[in-house]
This record gives C-alpha cells, sequence and structure tokens, in this order.
C-alpha cells in the first residue's frame, strides 16, 4: 500500500514541476548520449580492428611466438610449422597468408597512406571475404591487386574508377628502399572496411606479395586451420601446439579474437581512454539527477516532514526517492537513444567504422543510466534524513 502511494507521489512531484525541469532533464539526456557516444567509439575501433580476424577461415589460427595483434605488421614464423600442422590428426587444410602494414601513394598528392597488404595463395584463401571467390583468377596476374571498396576517402576516386568498369588503376607502394617504386594495378575491390589505424586493405597473390616487399615466402604472418567436423578444436589445438613446439602460438579462432579484443581494451589506451569517458558521462549524469531531486526535495521539504510525522519512515522515502530517480531516467533514455542513433549512423557514414546500436549496447547504456540514478540517489537521500517534523515550522 505504502509503495503505491511512494509511485503516485513521485509522479505527482514530477508532474507539478512541468517544464521547470526541462533544462535538467536535458542535461540527463546529454549525458546518456555521451555514455552512448564513448561506448560506440570504444566498439568501433575494436571491431574494426578485428574485422580481418573474423573473417578468418578457420577452427584453430597460428601465428608468430612473438605476436600480440593483426594490427601491426605481424612477427613472422616458419611455414615449415604449418606442414608439420597439417600432418596432425583431424587436419583438413592449413592455409596461410603475408600481412605487411605498408604505404601506398595518394593518386591524386602523392602523400603515403598507410595501407595492410595481405598477400595468399588464390587458389588456398585462408578468408572468407566478400566478393574474393569471383576475382582469385585476376589475382594470378603479375603485379594484380584488389582494393577494399570500404576505405577511407583518400582511395574514394579509385574505388569510383573500378566502379565504372574503367581500366585497372595504377598506384604505387611508398619504398624508401627501392629505386622504382613498386607498381600495383588494382583491377577489382572487395568488401572489408579499414580500422582506425589504417586507412584501407589490400589482397595480393604470394608472388604478388613477394614481388612488392622482397619477403621471404618461408616466413608467413598466420596461418588457418580447418578441422574435420565433429573433431574437438581445442583437442586439434593442443596436437598441433605439441607438434611445432615454440615455433608458433596456436590458438581456437574464438579464442584468438577475443585475445585481441583484449590487447587492444587493456595494452593500448583505447580502454582507458574511452572508460574514462565512460566515467565523465555517469558523473555529469549524478549531477543532473542530483539537481531534479533536490529541487524536487526542496519544494516538498514541509510535506516530508507531516509524512514522517505520521510515521513513514526511512524506507518510504528511499523508495519514492528511487522512483522519482528511476521515472527521470527511463524517460531521458528513450529521446537519447534516438539522438544516439542518429549521431551512429552519421559517425559511420564519416569515419567508415562499424558504429552499430545493438541491444546488448543500448542494455549496457540503460544499466549505466540506472547506476548514475542510484548514485544521485545516495547523495539526496544525505539530504532527506536530515528532515525531521519541526521542519514544517522553520
Amino acid at each position: 500500500m505504502r509503495l503505491r502511494f511512494s509511485t503516485l507521489l513521485a509522479l505527482r512531484q514530477l508532474q507539478h514541476l512541468g517544464w521547470g525541469m526541462l533544462g535538467k532533464f536535458a542535461g540527463v539526456c546529454v549525458a546518456i548520449v555521451l555514455v552512448f557516444v564513448q561506448i560506440g567509439f570504444q566498439n568501433a575501433l575494436l571491431d574494426s580492428v578485428l574485422q580481418l580476424d573474423r573473417a578468418l577461415d578457420a577452427d584453430v589460427v597460428m601465428v608468430g611466438p612473438q605476436f600480440q595483434t593483426i594490427g601491426y605488421s605481424p612477427p613472422w614464423f616458419p611455414r615449415d610449422a604449418a606442414y608439420q600442422a597439417s600432418a596432425v590428426d583431424d587436419v583438413i587444410s592449413v592455409r596461410w597468408a603475408y600481412i605487411f602494414i605498408g604505404q601506398l601513394r595518394d593518386p591524386s598528392t602523392g602523400v603515403p597512406i598507410a595501407t595492410r597488404f595481405v598477400g595468399f595463395d588464390p587458389a588456398a584463401a585462408p578468408f572468407r571475404i566478400q566478393d574474393l571467390e569471383a576475382q582469385r583468377a585476376r589475382l594470378a596476374l603479375p603485379n594484380t591487386a584488389l582494393l577494399d571498396r570500404l576505405s577511407r576517402q583518400q582511395f574514394k576516386p579509385v574505388v569510383q574508377q573500378l566502379s565504372l568498369g574503367e581500366e585497372p588503376v595504377t598506384l604505387y607502394i611508398q619504398s624508401p628502399a627501392s629505386t622504382l617504386a613498386p607498381r600495383v594495378e588494382v583491377v577489382g575491390t572487395f568488401g572489408l572496411g579499414p580500422d582506425f589505424a589504417l586507412a584501407g586493405n589490400v589482397i595480393t597473390s604470394d608472388l604478388n606479395f613477394y614481388r612488392f616487399f622482397q619477403l621471404p615466402m618461408d616466413r608467413i604472418s598466420i596461418a588457418t586451420v580447418r578441422i574435420r567436423e565433429g573433431a574437438d578444436p581445442e583437442a586439434v589445438r593442443d596436437r598441433i601446439a605439441a607438434r611445432v613446439g615454440d615455433a608458433a602460438q596456436v590458438h581456437v579462432k574464438d579464442a584468438f579474437v577475443a585475445a585481441e579484443r583484449r590487447y587492444f581494451n587493456s595494452e593500448t589506451p583505447i580502454g582507458v581512454l574511452f572508460g574514462f569517458g565512460i566515467a565523465i558521462g555517469i558523473l555529469i549524469g549524478v549531477v543532473f539527477v542530483f539537481e531534479v531531486l533536490r529541487g524536487i526535495i526542496d519544494l516538498n521539504l514541509s510535506e516530508y516532514a507531516v509524512l514522517r510525522a505520521m510515521g513513514y519512515q526511512d524506507r518510504f522515502f528511499t523508495a519514492l526517492v528511487l522512483q522519482i530517480a528511476g521515472v527521470i531516467t527511463t524517460l531521458a533514455f528513450l529521446p537519447s537513444l534516438l539522438v544516439t542513433y542518429g549521431l551512429y549512423e552519421a559517425l559511420g557514414r564519416a569515419t567508415m567504422l562499424p558504429f552499430t546500436l545493438t541491444g546488448t549496447v543500448a542494455l549496457g547504456v540503460l544499466a549505466a543510466a540506472l547506476a548514475m540514478s542510484a548514485g544521485a540517489v545516495l547523495f539526496a537521500l544525505r539530504k532527506l534524513r536530515r528532515n525531521n517534523p519541526i521542519d514544517l515550522f522553520s
């Protein structure tokens, strides 16, 4: 009965404030949107780095002993380790790729553009990438490559030329060690997407990769292992690790992707910076919700004193303040969600990064908003608990 009364009282007091709470309500919305944006940037940056990882056509992944992330030029390991893995029970195939972070010259200005180059045997692609299968034959020609059509603005003129069906576009690799810059004939496009550090991706054959960079072909960057259906990936991983010893790290694919995400979230400034931004957003929300609660308490201080004199205890007032804060947060969350959707769309188009408003993100931000309200309630209750019946006559 008292809970119902506290709910009705909370709604009536919010209604009584009317337009007077609009400014503070907008402040709560800004705080929630700030949390959304911080989480959106964090997820977009991390997901962009992991796009190539997720495209691996693998059950088990092999990388070099000093490997940290595929986001940089991965350290090499001997191709012999991949051959050894192919002899392990339950292994169907082992394929490998060469990865190098290089620079392509901007076709308009000549300015170097950071680009990921990926080379592999076109007949044994270790990736599942959109439009790759239909263009494998093109990669067999000398000096040819495919460009990621989701690359950033610097490569847009090239993507547009290729989309019109014009002749291959010639680009040049920035190579201080070479007298002549290696020439790349871009003959088509595929869809993957850039990450926050690189403007685009280029796929080529293993032989062309060697022509471009003169890196030994017996030193590979990553190997993908496909296993027999029904086989235990962890058991196969253990058998491969025992076979290759210290020559390579061996991971189940899901664990490999998760480890990459942890690396960027904890070993780089990304996690710290965005975690700090989320905390600031929550703190701003605490301040605005507290201001609303304080205004309501100040307006109704005498009424609260009467209720306390009638026997209503702290539990009732705690429920009252919690419900007021909960209503404020819920009402602020809905317009914030709509604003965030528009911001994510705009940011995704501007940065070419994957800004996705998922249910998980929305629920996470709602939980953060409710925690924000709970923090404000703690401060508001300290003021309310100092109230006593004598305040009626003050």
